[in-house]
């Protein structure tokens, strides 16, 4: 029985035609190269990063009911003079708004002619109350973030810039 001494040589010996150049430690060609691209990441400035899409979610806003709110609001371009909400559900979005008489209009589906109809009722609103910019997204909770995603970017083409995300509350789930 050969001792593990004699094994190691004798396998050295069967690789030796193999490996008669040398062997290459990589660990420190790996180490230097994750270096590299961590730090080449960390301080890239380019346009790729600035073209990323990011949403400034903003506090919903705030109504006006008595007098002695209007007088601590700074302007009359702050006050907001209509309410408006975009639910996203798996099958459907709808849009209300708190105009006189009330507004309410169902877009069936999630797909592209459904958001792109989104858009355009939201645009048609943005111009017929410009002084409003602000919106409420409240999302049902099996939705999924894709959709929620492109339904704040049709938002954004709507030239809304006060968007807000939120949940509606749990009590009214059943109402």
């Amino acid at each position: 029985m050969a001792s593990i001494f004699h094994r190691a040589k004798q396998r050295r010996a069967e690789r030796a035609p193999v490996t008669h150049g040398g062997s290459i430690n990589l660990v420190p060609l790996v180490d230097i190269l994750t270096s590299i691209v961590f730090f080449s990441l960390l301080t890239y400035q380019g346009a790729t990063m600035a073209a990323l899409t990011s949403f400034d979610l903003t506090l919903p806003p705030v109504i006006v009911n008595t007098p002695e709110q209007l007088s601590r609001i700074k302007s009359e371009k702050d006050v907001l003079n209509l309410l408006l909400a975009v639910r996203v559900d798996n099958d459907k979005l709808t849009v209300e708004h708190s105009e006189a008489g009330g507004f309410h209009q169902v877009i069936p589906g999630l797909d592209k002619t459904s958001l792109d109809q989104l858009e355009s009722l939201m645009s048609s609103i943005r111009t017929k109350y410009p002084q409003n910019a602000d919106v409420t997204v409240i999302p049902a909770d099996e939705v999924s973030y894709a959709n929620i995603v492109h339904v704040l970017e049709r938002l954004k083409l709507a030239h809304f810039t006060g968007i807000s995300l939120t949940t509606k509350a749990r009590g009214a789930a059943g109402a």
